[in-house]
């Protein structure tokens, strides 16, 4: 399997992106290819509403724009698992999730039809202060929801609550470890 990690948090070593290196820890060990992008070290530009994608001839048009998620979209169309992480910040997921999530459009026809194969599956992991793991859920769920219009499955989402760190959490760290060796069954 190929599997696509992106890595929302600003803290490399922060919660969100640690769960995430625990699933593709798994997921390496599993034998799956994995690549991954760190948002806050990439050129990353919101979308521009160009409607490049939606005009007549551009059929299979990725997002035009040129920053450092072009090599992304030729990897999205062959991608079997999309692994998604990043903090609740001023209670919504971080800015660069949202404008990643946004340039996402481009998967959609003029005509509204999903541009990329079926079934790729999606593990969302995202991390708060807040104690309450339903706090935020109804922003995570908006947020995932974007990615199953466009015929995708989520197959976990992981909410770390909390301001403990996360490595201290052995059961939470073993579900992203588990998520992970297990995204072909």
């Amino acid at each position: 399997m190929k599997v696509i990690a992106i890595k929302g948090s600003p803290r490399r070593n922060g919660d969100s992106n640690t769960l995430i290196d625990e699933i593709l820890r798994g997921a390496k060990e599993a034998g799956h290819t994995v690549t991954e992008y760190f948002l806050q070290e990439m050129n990353l530009k919101g979308c521009q509403a160009c409607y490049t994608c939606k005009q007549p001839g551009t059929s299979g048009c990725d997002c035009v724009i040129r920053d450092d998620l072009k090599p992304y979209w030729a990897q999205l169309h062959e991608a079997d698992a999309l692994v998604l992480g990043a903090p609740i910040y001023a209670g919504s997921i971080c800015g660069p999730m949202i404008s990643y999530m946004n340039r996402h459009y481009c998967l959609l026809d003029k005509a509204w039809t999903v541009r990329v194969k079926p079934g790729i599956r999606v593990i969302g992991v995202f991390t708060q202060g807040q104690s309450d793991p339903n706090a935020y859920l109804d922003r995570i769920d908006w947020f995932l929801g974007d990615f199953e219009r466009r015929n995708m499955i989520v197959r976990d989402k992981i909410v770390k609550t909390g301001r403990e760190p996360v490595k201290n959490d052995t059961a939470l760290m073993r579900r992203a470890y588990e998520d992970g060796l297990h995204l072909a069954d």
